[in-house]
């Protein structure tokens, strides 16, 4: 269920009894391992709104007679987009057939490229030094490129920027399906390029992707290939929503910081293989249909995050700051040298290993029992009476446990209501577990005005504080900062952390604040809810490596998620940010490299923001993609204040804004150059679909009406 409450918008805004309604109807959704993400293109223009189309119908026969109608199509109109729509088969012998910039081929079920009997072309179709290519099928099924056991490649690419590949079966190529090589600057993501709902099945490898930034490679199937089904080496890539099986390799990655999520694993001879040269991946919520997988990890600083995997993971030789954090059935040894081993108990998963943090001992503290409804109220038509219990008893009976058990992991359970009347409020210790039954909450009662003003330099207030070194887990329960404490969870100390299905709600300024926190110390906040704080749901403010995943945040004041200055390698995806007084995602303030991908945000101000206000630089290169804004004021917005405040080269791939009430998307004012909005969906706003601006980039497959 969608909501777009446009109420919010008004200065009589009520943010904690709105999102208490929010969050009677929203729960965080959960990982399906059948999730797709790409929808099908519907814009306005493929390239521009004053594009010149040339239509080109080609018959079926051989790729030599396609190429001269394709090379005659190109000189008569040298600088028209050429929309190639072929009607039967092409057949390729002793050369490819060629595509070169502006070029949209359109192939069907019953028009695909096949090779000769007497093929001896090193590949079906050829890319060279080309931007604005899209190779697709037009119909309702997948076109077929067959390389028929040949030597050969189906689809080479070299040198090219923003290629668009979509719905293709690409079988038989000994070589590999799609050889994809990008240009030499890597560093950008408004050259990305995207596969798209192709089925690959028995090549040699299947996808090869080198030299990119941002490439997409989203919902497709890799059956049954000789070799590696998808070698990839992307700065900031996407791969997710694909099924691999009965490959020698499903992965192989050199990435630096993509991300590899909700992806399903049948059985290959290697499920992943994270190369040395790889760093910063974030590989969470991948799902296996098979036992016995192996992982083989090289490189440096990836997450490994709540995989349901069975199997085991390897760990490559010189492989530095490894985390590996709530993996379930994944087997790794947790005391090797450069793991960071995390496996808390929480309320989904409240497990009994004794193995939570690698190298240490586990204790479970006796549950400290909170206050409860009486059994009988005295008066049937008034709420039952509970007396809360002081939260003092129970950091008494943490640091008597702390005390004890020096060595262990504390699990510390609590269960019914209990009061707050610290300002500090609970500080967890170093390598802690805090569970709380789902119905269990903390409320903070400090005796203070509701929202004080907000003045510099005073002392921060929480509900619970994190501890600066270590690990820590809250799992389950209610966080109430009673709009009297800053924050329900204060991160600013550091600790490698996991918020995991708890309610933070009603800070008097923010759901949970991270500034500063230790640069090496990722956080994970995962199916929460976070409604009703008086400025963001989720802020990631100098800080590196916040992720926020499956979440409602919701009737916040301001953002449901804000990345702001400072904040490094962040991600928001598949979350739900609903009537959220300012934006849903908030990317802002000379940002770059962070990733948000997957969410449905409604009845915001704007769906995303990306701006830079403040802050010297540019807030980019960042990729934005496979986002659902609808309801909101505006679906994407982007801009910049000054010439050394700007935002920048940032991708936008195939998010859908729709019945906005103002805008679809926004792409950016003077101050906002060169970014890449690329398979967009975007109908029925109510002022501008895609506002244009002249320095942005665009490319979609759509077929326009003739």
């Amino acid at each position: 269920m969608n909501f777009a409450f446009s109420k919010y918008h008004s200065s009589s805004f009520l943010p904690l009894l709105c999102s208490l309604l929010t969050c009677t109807f929203l729960l965080s959704p959960p990982a399906h391992s059948a999730e797709r993400f790409f929808t099908p293109p519907e814009a306005p223009f493929i390239t521009s709104p004053k594009e010149q189309i040339h239509r080109l119908d080609i018959p079926a026969g051989t790729a030599e007679a396609a190429q001269a109608l394709i090379d005659a199509a190109r000189k008569e109109k040298p600088e028209a987009l050429l929309l190639i729509q072929t009607s039967g088969n092409l057949e390729v012998a002793s050369t490819p057939l060629r595509l070169s910039s502006n070029m949209a081929l359109h192939l069907s079920s019953s028009a695909g490229i096949v090779t000769s009997p007497s093929c001896s072309a090193p590949c079906l179709v050829l890319v060279e030094k080309s931007d604005l290519v899209s190779i697709s099928s037009s119909g309702s099924g997948a076109a077929t490129i067959d390389g028929a056991g040949k030597s050969v490649s189906g689809i080479q690419i070299t040198e090219g920027s923003r290629i668009n590949i979509d719905q293709l079966n690409i079988l038989r190529c000994a070589k590999t399906g799609i050889d994809y090589r990008g240009t030499t600057n890597v560093t950008s993501l408004n050259e990305a390029a995207s596969v798209t709902r192709c089925f690959f099945e028995k090549n040699g490898n299947a996808l090869q992707v080198e030299q990119s930034g941002g490439f997409q490679c989203l919902d497709n199937v890799f059956k049954n290939q000789t070799e590696t089904a998808l070698s990839i080496n992307s700065l900031n890539s996407m791969i997710a929503g694909n099924t691999f099986s009965g490959n020698k390799t499903d992965i192989q990655s050199s990435s630096d910081r993509g991300i590899i999520t909700r992806n399903t694993f049948g059985k290959s001879d290697r499920t992943l293989d994270l190369t040395p040269a790889s760093k910063g991946n974030l590989i969470s919520e991948n799902r296996g249909a098979s036992d016995g997988l192996v992982l083989s990890i090289g490189g440096e600083s990836h997450q490994l995050f709540h995989n349901s995997l069975s199997g085991s993971a390897q760990i490559v030789a010189g492989t530095k700051e490894l985390f590996f954090i709530s993996n379930g059935n994944l087997q790794i040894d947790p005391t090797t040298a450069g793991l960071k081993f995390f496996d808390p108990p929480t309320l989904n998963r409240p497990h009994t290993n004794s193995v939570i943090v690698g190298g240490m001992g586990r204790f479970d503290l006796p549950l400290i029992p909170g206050g409860k409804k009486e059994p009988k109220p005295a008066d049937k038509d008034k709420p039952p009476k509970i007396i809360p219990v002081d939260l003092s008893l129970v950091e008494t009976e943490i640091a008597k446990a702390q005390t004890e058990h020096p060595n262990d992991v504390l699990v510390i359970r609590l269960d019914g209501e209990y009061i707050c009347k610290n300002p500090k409020g609970l500080e967890l210790p170093p390598n802690s577990c805090l569970l709380m039954a789902a119905d269990a909450r903390i409320l903070s009662d400090l005796g203070l005005p509701l929202e004080i003003p907000w003045a510099r330099a005073e002392p921060l207030t929480q509900v619970v504080l994190l501890p600066k070194t270590g690990f820590c887990s809250i799992s389950g329960g209610k966080l109430d900062a009673n709009r009297q404490a800053h924050f329900p969870i204060n991160a600013n100390t550091g600790s490698i952390a996991l918020i995991e299905s708890t309610s933070l709600i009603a800070g008097a300024r923010d759901g949970i604040n991270t500034k500063n926190r230790k640069g090496s110390d990722p956080i994970f906040l995962y199916r929460c809810n976070v409604y009703g704080n008086n400025g963001r749901g989720i802020w990631s403010h100098c800080a590196n490596r916040v992720h926020a995943i499956a979440n409602v945040s919701s009737g916040n004041y301001m953002d449901g998620i804000d990345l702001d200055a400072h904040a490094i390698n962040c991600t928001a995806l598949f979350n739900t940010c609903n009537g959220n007084r300012r934006h849903g995602v908030f990317i802002e303030e000379a940002i770059e490299n962070n990733i948000v991908f997957g969410n449905e945000l409604h009845g915001n101000g704007t769906g995303v923001h990306v701006w830079n206000e403040e802050v010297k630089g540019n807030t980019g290169p960042n990729l934005i993609a496979a986002n659902h804004c609808s309801g909101n004021r505006r679906g994407i917005g982007l801009g910049g204040r000054a010439d050394d405040k700007t935002s920048h080269g940032n991708l936008f791939f195939n998010n859908v804004c729709t019945e906005n009430r103002e805008d679809g998307i926004l792409t950016g004012n003077s101050k906002a150059k060169e970014n890449y909005f690329s398979q967009s969906v975007a109908f029925d706003n109510g002022k501008e679909n895609i506002g244009v601006n002249g320095s942005a980039f665009f490319f979609n497959t759509v077929v326009p009406t003739p």
